[in-house]
């Protein structure tokens, strides 16, 4: 929880080559198909967070890592508690000296907040913070673990009650220290207890979830390592932090993050408590210091952090197929065979997908909503052919298959068509050198990416899928065309340890193999073309404290260095080519209430504003459960929509081709489908 553990930058990467299995894993590759596992493991899920706990008064106020416990008919909480930071800023995590305390009769509250569980204690063996506390009973006397320290070095301390009320710190001061230990989280595992905490290799700097054994919870085993991270010191983040086990028929969850971004939990399945690795990857919770507890009925996932404002509820679910994930992308719009802007989204209600229809762009005239099809399992995806006729790629619920639907020269529409499936998310999809559609998805928990194209432009027969394209990855690809018309894709590594492409070694041609692109990264990565014909790769660092981004240095050729572009992101900063070729970048911070916005001077040329906070481009007041996205008019203009945290579309158009921006206004009154990227739709 350290200033250092949040910062961090994505540095370039070298030029050796990571190349890909051509055959991905299947959906339940995991430990489960070992020799003699009896069932698979289950897949993770989370619906939608909700606030159920502000511990703000006359100021705001956050809360981070915490734990819930059940006593007495009543939950506890427990809980890092600070004052905010201004908008798309982190506060001083040195600052954290007290663990706040509030109880309720059910996870979902009403809850009271009562005095503070401890404050800093500077003449207990050197404690100069207070974070991540973790409580268990055992006897009749409740335990809480916690991780203190400052120059005297990480400590791990421990403090008892009988009451939950009044703490008293072991006399003998603390259990342990460590490189970096933090986070505590104990769990009974047999005739022993297992503390599990997140470590910094004293070997190579590498980040970890550590473990030690007690039988008394006083006396801690040496240090073991149950999951290892590719990211290191060096990289100036943490993605181990937060560790919580859950054991569950005969098999052990590990949750940690920040993964794709600060609000990013990952879920990690072993047989073994003591050895995680990427390979027993078994879902995403979108939230941060994520939680997990259960009446014995109803299972939750709870989070907080340093953007929020208190305590988030989520149901959780346990599921024998892996949820699908989102685009970044919510809504999608592209102009139409009519040269219409479309814009489609998912009903907040069912799911079921809606268009709505530009109809004067001088007058910025809108259709009403129509039902379009559905439900969905995400925001689907859009294909226009050389002719302008669009093509709609969606996921059907659950992941079970894709299916496209096809417009006609006269702009009505045909029938859904099944298109292929199973499948983990919409696909992405690009035009090639021929004037083809290109559709290349993810499959079921990332094992792999799968690759079709149309026989011909515009035709509406397509050649077989071949999965073995790509995978296995850690999120849904990204695709663009070269100035030549050579497909470019973009994929994350599995747990977000590189960024990785592929492109076609000649227009319509063949593919190179894999190489890597980038060091460790948080989010899928997002790219564009500016007006020189240069492709414009945008990212975000492994717990999202910054934004980068990295240009081709000529058309069609070579990569520059990675740079530095905005701060805090939810998510890849969205890249907009103007009318004048001048790229514009958005990225939503974490917590939804700042959008931030640079522009190019000149296409390929310096950004503005000077730093990378650039200008609050978001609407005052309003928070944004979503990045944005945006699309060009007929006249040129750009369009940005925005989902607020109600469901309600706003958007924010130019005043004219490459100039100023509107105030935001709304678009419908109708709540659309408010999806996190990344987030599974449950």
């Amino acid at each position: 929880m350290s200033p250092v553990s949040r910062r961090g930058l994505l540095r370039a990467a070298g030029a050796g080559a990571l190349v890909l299995p051509l055959a991905g894993r299947t959906a339940t590759a995991s430990p489960a198909t070992t020799a003699g596992a009896a069932t698979p493991h289950l897949w993770v899920g989370a619906g939608p967070f909700g606030q159920v706990h502000d511990p703000s008064t006359t100021r705001r106020r956050y809360l981070n890592d915490h734990t819930l416990i059940q006593a007495g008919g009543r939950w506890h909480l427990f809980s890092i508690v600070g004052n905010s930071a201004p908008p798309g800023q982190a506060p001083d995590s040195s600052a954290e000296v007290s663990l706040a305390h509030a109880s309720a009769p059910d996870p979902s509250g009403p809850w009271t907040g009562h005095p503070d569980a401890l404050t800093v204690d500077t003449s207990y063996f050197g404690e100069e913070h207070l974070w991540a506390p973790h409580v268990i009973e055992s006897g009749g006397v409740h335990w809480m673990f916690y991780a203190a320290g400052g120059r005297a070095g990480a400590a791990i301390n421990a403090a008892t009650s009988t009451d939950l009320s009044t703490w008293t710190r072991l006399p003998s001061g603390p259990l342990f220290r460590g490189n970096a230990a933090r986070d505590p989280m104990v769990l009974r595992i047999g005739v022993e207890w297992v503390m599990y905490y997140t470590e910094l290799s004293a070997v190579d700097g590498r980040h970890q979830v550590c473990y030690r054994r007690s039988t008394d919870l006083l006396t801690w085993g040496a240090p073991g390592a149950a999951f290892t991270d590719s990211a290191t010191s060096a990289d100036g983040v943490s993605v181990t932090e937060s560790p919580f086990v859950v054991a569950r028929d005969g098999w052990y969850y590990l949750f940690i993050g920040p993964r794709n971004g600060y609000e990013g939990t990952d879920v990690l399945a072993s047989q073994d408590p003591f050895h995680f690795t990427l390979d027993g990857y078994a879902g995403h919770v979108p939230g941060h210091a994520v939680e997990v507890v259960t009446d014995g009925q109803q299972w939750w996932a709870s989070a907080a952090g340093w953007f929020r404002h208190g305590l988030y509820l989520a149901p959780l679910s346990w599921q024998s197929a892996p949820p699908p994930w989102q685009s970044p992308d919510n809504p999608v719009a592209s102009l139409d065979v009519q040269g219409r802007l479309n814009v489609f989204a998912l009903d907040a209600a069912d799911r079921s997908m809606l268009r709505r229809v530009q109809l004067d762009p001088d007058a910025d005239s809108w259709s009403d909503w129509e039902a379009f099809g559905g439900p969905a399992g995400a925001v689907p995806a859009l294909g226009r052919n050389t002719d302008g006729r669009l093509e709609v790629f969606s996921l059907a619920p659950g992941g079970a298959y894709l299916h496209h639907r096809v417009q006609r020269t006269d702009g009505t529409w045909s029938d859904w068509e099944v298109f292929g499936g199973p499948a983990g998310a919409a696909p992405a999809v690009a035009r090639d050198a021929d004037g083809r559609l290109e559709v290349f998805a993810l499959g079921p928990g990332g094992a792999l990416i799968a690759r079709r194209r149309q026989w011909s432009p515009g035709s509406l027969t397509w050649d077989a899928w071949d999965a073995g394209f790509g995978g296995p990855v850690g999120a849904p690809p990204g695709v663009a065309a070269n100035a030549d018309g050579r497909l470019e894709v973009f994929v994350l590594a599995p747990g977000g340890t590189a960024l990785l492409h592929r492109w076609q070694t000649s227009p319509g041609g063949g593919w190179s193999a894999w190489e890597r692109f980038g060091t460790p990264a948080g989010a899928a990565p997002r790219v564009a073309r500016d007006g020189t014909g240069r492709l414009n790769v945008t990212a975000i660092a492994p717990s999202g404290t910054a934004a980068f981004q990295r240009r081709q240095s000529v058309p069609s050729g070579g990569w520059d260095d990675w740079h530095p572009l905005l701060g805090w992101s939810t998510a890849s900063p969205l890249p907009i080519p103007g009318a004048d070729g001048r790229l514009e970048a958005l990225t939503l911070a974490p917590g939804g209430d700042r959008l931030a916005h640079r522009w190019q001077s000149a296409p390929a040329g310096a950004w503005a504003p000077d730093g990378v906070l650039g200008e609050d481009f978001g609407e005052p007041g309003l928070v944004l459960a979503a990045p944005p996205s945006a699309a060009a008019d007929p006249t040129g203009r750009l369009h940005v929509f925005a989902v607020a945290e109600d469901g309600r579309l706003r958007t924010r158009v130019q005043d004219r081709p490459g100039g100023g921006w509107r105030p935001w206004a709304a678009f419908g009154d109708r709540p659309v489908a408010p999806l996190r990227s990344g987030a599974p739709m449950l």
